[in-house]
């Protein structure tokens, strides 16, 4: 039985080697694939993929993340009446509002493409 526990553990210990080495690889694809361009980076740099033991702990901390993913219908936004929104034009200047129309958002899956590929990305890291 001991010779079992010992494989056992080997075993273990290689996989979370390799899913610690795989995390980072994880978290580069899914950061690449980010749909949304908001000038900071702010969806892409709240992108992480953190390996914990034998699992992959996969966060997009931001509070847009599901609107992105599941899309919005097209909806009023409402400001702090005091701040009002900056809306660019043509030609010199910006216009404030007090409220916009937003047209919505189609729906886009960005991340589960490069979920679906995590074994392959598990399979080419080295241990």
């Amino acid at each position: 039985m001991a010779n079992l526990d010992f494989m056992r553990d080997r075993i273990r210990r290689g996989s979370v080697q390799r899913i610690r080495r795989a995390a980072p690889i994880l978290e580069r694809r899914l950061r690449d694939e980010v749909p949304v361009s908001d000038g900071g980076g702010t969806m892409r740099d709240a992108t992480t993929a953190t390996a914990r033991g034998l699992s992959v702990e996969v966060r997009v901390a931001v509070d847009y993340a599901t609107f992105v993913v599941e899309g919005t219908p097209a909806h009023p936004i409402s400001g702090n009446p005091i701040l009002a929104f900056p809306w660019p034009r043509v030609g010199p200047g910006t216009f404030f509002f007090r409220n916009v129309q937003h047209p919505g958002t189609q729906a886009n899956d960005w991340y589960n493409p490069v979920l679906d590929d995590w074994h392959t990305i598990l399979e080419r890291t080295p241990t």
